[in-house]
C-alpha cells in the first residue's frame, strides 16, 4: 500500500500573528533583529510552516515569562521547551498559590457582542500565553459551559453559542496541526460514538496529545461503533480515547459501547472522558479507564511516554 506524502502547512504573516498573538510588526522585528525564524519567501510574500508557528508560540510564551527575545532568540525548540517546563514546577516547590482564575471578560463580551474578529483576538492571545492544558482547562471548557449555561437560561440565543464553538472549533484544529509530528511511535485514536455530537472535549484532548509528543489521528464526531473500531489498527493506534459529554441516548449508547468494548482489538487501549463517561464506568471496566478530568488524562498521556505540555 503506498504512503500518501504529507504536504505541509505554510501561512501568510496576518495568519501566523492570528495564531500566535504576536503583532505583525513585531514577528517582522523579531526575524530582522533576532533571527527568530526564517519564513521563505513566494508571490504571496512572507510564508511560514507550522515549525515556524511552533518556534514562535514557544518564543512568545519565554517572552512573556520575562525573558528578552535577544537571549532566547538563539536557543532550540527544545530548549525553548524545557525553559517553558522549568518554569512552574519552581513556583509550586517554593509553595505558592494556586493561580488565580483567568480574566476572560472580553473573550465573553466578545462572543456575547457576535464579535468573531474579537474573540479570534482572544483566544489567539491566550493561547499565546497559556500552555495547551492551562489553556483547556481554565479558558476554553470554563467559557463554553458558560455559554452552554446562558443559551438555558435565555441569557444568550443558541447563535451565540454556536459561534463560540466555531471559533474554538478553529483553534484547536489550529493547535492540533501545529503540535502534529509524523513517525511519531506512540499513537491516539480520538472519536465520539454514535448519538455523541459535542466533539470539543475530544478535540482538546486531541490536541493536547499533540502537544505531549505523542502521534495523533483524530476522525471527529458521532460515528458508529463498526467504524470506530475499523479504524484502530490501520491508524496505527495504542489508545482508543472516546469522549463522552452528555448522558443522553440511554440504552443506544451504551450498546455502541459495549460493542466497541467487545471488539476493539486487546493490544489496544481504551480511555474514555467527559461529563458522560462516569455513567458508563460498568461497561468499560475492566477493559477501559474512566478519566475523570484532564489532569487525570495527562498522567496517562505521561505514563505511555508524553511529556509534560
Amino acid at each position: 500500500m503506498s504512503k500518501r506524502v504529507a504536504t505541509a502547512s505554510r501561512y501568510p504573516i496576518r495568519a501566523v500573528s492570528k495564531l500566535t498573538g504576536i503583532g505583525i510588526d513585531t514577528l517582522r522585528a523579531w526575524e530582522r533583529r533576532h533571527g527568530a525564524v526564517s519564513p521563505v519567501r513566494d508571490d504571496r510574500g512572507r510564508m511560514y510552516t507550522d515549525a515556524d508557528v511552533a518556534r514562535l508560540r514557544l518564543l512568545q510564551a519565554a517572552v512573556l515569562r520575562g525573558h528578552s527575545i535577544g537571549r532566547v532568540a538563539a536557543l532550540s525548540d527544545g530548549e525553548l521547551g524545557r525553559l517553558a517546563t522549568a518554569i512552574e514546577p519552581t513556583a509550586a516547590s517554593a509553595g505558592a498559590p494556586s493561580r488565580p482564575p483567568l480574566d476572560t471578560a472580553a473573550l465573553v463580551a466578545a462572543w456575547r457582542a457576535f464579535d468573531t474578529a474579537g474573540i479570534d483576538h482572544e483566544l489567539a492571545r491566550l493561547a499565546a500565553v497559556l500552555r495547551p492544558l492551562q489553556l483547556l482547562q481554565d479558558v476554553l471548557m470554563p467559557v463554553l459551559v458558560q455559554a452552554g449555561d446562558d443559551w438555558h437560561r435565555r441569557r444568550a440565543s443558541i447563535v451565540h453559542e454556536h459561534v463560540l464553538s466555531s471559533a474554538v472549533r478553529n483553534l484547536l484544529g489550529s493547535l492540533l496541526r501545529i503540535y502534529a509530528r509524523p513517525d511519531v511511535p506512540v499513537r491516539l485514536l480520538f472519536a465520539t460514538p454514535a448519538g455523541e455530537r459535542h466533539e470539543l472535549g475530544t478535540l482538546g484532548a486531541a490536541m493536547l496529545a499533540a502537544a505531549s509528543g505523542l502521534g495523533v489521528a483524530y476522525l471527529g464526531p458521532d460515528l458508529p461503533a463498526r467504524e470506530i473500531v475499523e479504524s484502530a489498527r490501520p491508524a496505527g493506534a495504542h489508545v482508543l480515547v472516546l469522549g463522552l459529554t452528555s448522558t443522553a441516548g440511554g440504552k443506544v449508547k451504551e450498546r455502541e459501547l459495549r460493542a466497541i468494548v467487545r471488539a476493539l482489538p486487546r493490544e489496544i487501549e481504551l480511555w474514555a472522558g467527559g461529563h458522560g463517561a462516569e455513567r458508563y464506568a460498568t461497561v468499560f471496566h475492566p477493559r477501559g479507564r474512566v478519566l475523570r478530568d484532564y489532569d487525570a488524562y495527562q498522567q496517562e498521556l505521561i505514563r505511555i511516554g508524553g511529556r509534560v505540555s
